[in-house]
């Protein structure tokens, strides 16, 4: 067993120097397009964080988990067709997979679109005092899926963003 795998690892060695090479270039130019997104909005004021660079910080944290995530199943992907596996089956079976998820969870899915209106609609952001519904606080995180909020007397609230229907951002002014 132990020659087979090293065989084929030899065999094989440009395309897997080829594959982390991609894969390194992959995560420089992800981080390099979040360093770039931030510089363009950062207006120069170290003394405090404008709504802009909270936006900015919170679309670039999504774009880096979601960008990770699409490398990783890429790199899987090239790998396991370096090795011979037929990889036809692996792709048709996810795409099977996605439509029973996109019709079982359709509440996700309103989750990550609220989610993605939220950022993009500039509604609120990390660090902003803001009320929902009956719970209001401190925007601690923004996922595409929820929203965590801390008021003054510690407890945190996590509200999924397809819940939220009406927002009092008391920071925006």
């Amino acid at each position: 067993m132990k020659e087979f795998v090293l065989a084929l690892i030899i065999e094989n060695s440009v395309d897997i120097i080829g594959i982390f090479a991609l894969f390194f270039l992959g995560r420089m130019i992800l981080k390099s397009m979040i360093r770039r997104l931030v510089r363009i909005v950062d207006d120069g004021d170290d003394s405090h964080v404008s709504q802009k660079e909270k936006r900015a910080q919170t679309l670039g944290d999504i774009i880096v988990t979601t960008g990770n995530i699409v490398i990783y199943i890429v790199i899987l992907l090239m790998i396991l067709s370096l090795f011979n596996i037929d990889i036809r089956p692996i792709l048709a079976g996810a795409g099977v997979i996605g439509l029973a998820i996109g019709f079982g969870a359709q509440s996700l899915v309103k989750d990550f679109v609220s989610g993605l209106f939220i950022l993009v609609e500039n509604q609120y952001g990390i660090g902003d005092t803001v009320r929902i519904d009956k719970f209001e606080g401190k925007v601690m995180r923004i996922t595409m899926r929820s929203t965590v909020l801390k008021n003054d007397a510690g407890e945190v609230f996590y509200i999924s963003n397809g819940l939220i229907k009406d927002v009092v951002n008391l920071s925006q002014g």
